[in-house]
């Protein structure tokens, strides 16, 4: 980095510099193979972009999942930043979501590499599917995953069990289930992915 006329830095150690250095490496993302590390404000990091869609920001985005305990009625699916993910009954491609969906309902995009997953996650569940506008939304057990708008602060679980004109929404279990829906043991490497036919909770 070029110094200034007034040399500012000068007057401080070297190690003040490089503990400088640290955050900047960790905001390009390089330097770790770490998830991101949890955003300091309590809001749900999301945008509306000029058509007025929600937006995920993808630099906010984590490459990562993991099991939440609390917030939701059992143990549900959320990303690393603590934000819960949710599935739409019949979704299998991304397609139960578009246009109007999109001001409340958010794609998760997927990473460019494989994602991480915390413990009692099955990494065979991990996914991607290929949205009709060709970017990349990842899942869960074949069900594409999706923010919601209302989930104004991390571990809000407002879309769950919600109906809307899109179909009802769900939070999912570590084995990949809507909640409401019986379970079975979390699959491991080698297993099938079990996606079976999403039905309403409930029914």
């Amino acid at each position: 980095m070029k110094p200034s006329r007034r040399n500012h830095w000068s007057s401080f150690p070297a190690l003040a510099a490089s503990l400088l250095a640290v955050p900047l490496m960790q905001a390009c993302g390089g330097g770790s193979d770490r998830p991101p590390m949890l955003t300091e404000g309590a809001e749900t990091p999301s945008i509306t972009s000029d058509s007025g869609a929600l937006v995920t920001q993808r630099t906010m985005t984590s490459d990562s999942l993991q099991v939440m305990s609390v917030g939701g009625p059992e143990p549900f699916v959320a990303d690393s930043d603590r934000r819960a993910v949710y599935m739409l009954a019949g979704d299998t491609d991304g397609s139960g979501c578009a246009d109007d969906c999109l001001t409340q309902w958010a794609p998760v995009y997927a990473p460019t590499g494989e994602p991480d997953l915390g413990e009692g996650l099955a990494p065979v569940l991990a996914g991607v599917v290929t949205r009709a506008d060709g970017t990349a939304q990842m899942s869960y057990n074949g069900h594409p995953l999706y923010h919601y708008a209302g989930d104004t602060a991390r571990g809000d679980t407002a879309g769950h069990d919600l109906r809307d004109d899109w179909g009802h929404w769900s939070l999912l279990t570590p084995q990949g289930q809507p909640i409401g829906e019986p379970v079975g043991a979390l699959p491991r490497d080698g297993d099938a992915p079990d996606v079976s036919d999403t039905q309403e909770v409930g029914d």
